[in-house]
């Protein structure tokens, strides 16, 4: 039976140039009638297909199933679809290629006995897609666990209430998901930060940029801690936010050396500023020779340069004090004149 003996000019056009590949077969799966998409997708001529059993036109491994199936449509026939993306019916064209193929199937009453019409479509671009979606969205998951693991991460709706809260941020804030989740991010306000530095923050992101600082939050517990924080907008097909999402670092053990260091860096300017030198007129007595400190009191000159500079002393006589105390004892005698 060929396109050609259909009386109808109009049903053959429709058949012959229709965008999907039309085969019909008799009741012992003979391809009796085929259009021009058939030739085009499956790469044989007209001729060779009118025929030929219609498991030719599938892989060598689907065929016995295929018969199988082919026999309980006869019994029950029923418009069905067959196959389509998930790639579980294949054809296969002339030159042994494999494709995934989506096939719908009527039952046609016909002089000579039952007909069945497939409507055969090639699916390959769509199971592409479809897996490199798959592949993504495989992706996407193995890039949001690896994130999970390292950094805490939140999302909220464009009003700032919180959509999703990963393990990490529930266990460093101490409230559970189900506390987090409606909530926005002032349930964490510390009070260290200033209305300035939240509104700068909303300013930024809101106007579609990223914000990137470091933040000091409130535990549920009362307890302090900080992280460096980014939040990024996803904005939606009018350039306005549609969501935030917060990426973060926990930062305390940082920030707490910090403090501990600029601690110590106003500890030893106070000490330094403290150290006195000795400089300017100081006030000794002529006859004791003590010396006045700032207090006004009189100290041995000794305990005043060892208070105020880093100086220890020995003591001694000079030449002078040594004849005076205890005469020309172990002086060096001066030299006289030979000829005295």
């Amino acid at each position: 039976m060929m396109i050609a003996d259909i009386s109808d000019e109009k049903i053959r056009a429709l058949l012959e140039f229709a965008p999907d590949a039309i085969v019909l077969t008799d009741e012992a799966g003979k391809i009796v009638l085929v259009n021009l998409q058939t030739e085009a997708l499956f790469g044989y001529p007209r001729q060779e297909l009118l025929g030929i059993q219609v498991e030719l036109l599938l892989p060598e491994r689907l065929r016995s199933e295929h018969i199988l199936q082919r026999q309980a449509y006869a019994a029950a026939p029923q418009p069905r679809a067959m196959g389509g993306a998930n790639g579980k019916l294949l054809g296969l064209r002339k030159n042994g290629g494999e494709f995934p193929v989506e096939i719908s199937l009527n039952q046609l009453a016909a002089d000579g006995g039952a007909l069945t019409m497939s409507t055969i479509r090639d699916v390959s671009l769509r199971v592409s897609a479809e897996e490199k979606s798959r592949a993504l969205l495989k992706e996407l998951e193995d890039f949001k666990a690896a994130l999970d693991q390292h950094a805490i991460v939140a999302t909220t709706d464009p009003h700032g209430r919180i959509v999703y809260a990963n393990d990490q941020f529930c266990r460093l804030s101490k409230y559970s998901r189900e506390e987090l989740i409606g909530q926005d991010h002032r349930i964490l306000n510390s009070g260290y930060h200033s209305k300035g530095f939240f509104r700068d923050l909303w300013t930024t992101i809101g106007g579609g940029r990223v914000w990137k600082g470091e933040i000091r939050n409130r535990a549920k517990d009362g307890s302090f801690y900080w992280v460096d924080a980014t939040i990024v907008p996803l904005l939606g097909p009018d350039g306005k936010p549609i969501q935030y999402v917060a990426i973060r670092t926990e930062i305390t053990a940082r920030k707490r050396a910090e403090e501990d260091r600029e601690s110590l860096i106003q500890e030893l300017t106070k000490a330094l500023n403290e150290v006195k030198t000795l400089s300017g007129l100081l006030p000794i007595c002529a006859g004791c020779k003590k010396v006045r400190d700032d207090s006004g009191y009189w100290n041995q000159i000794e305990a005043y340069i060892t208070q105020h500079s880093s100086a220890t002393f020995s003591h001694s006589y000079c030449p002078e004090c040594s004849v005076k105390y205890f005469g020309n004892i172990g002086l060096p005698r001066k030299k006289t004149d030979p000829g005295t």
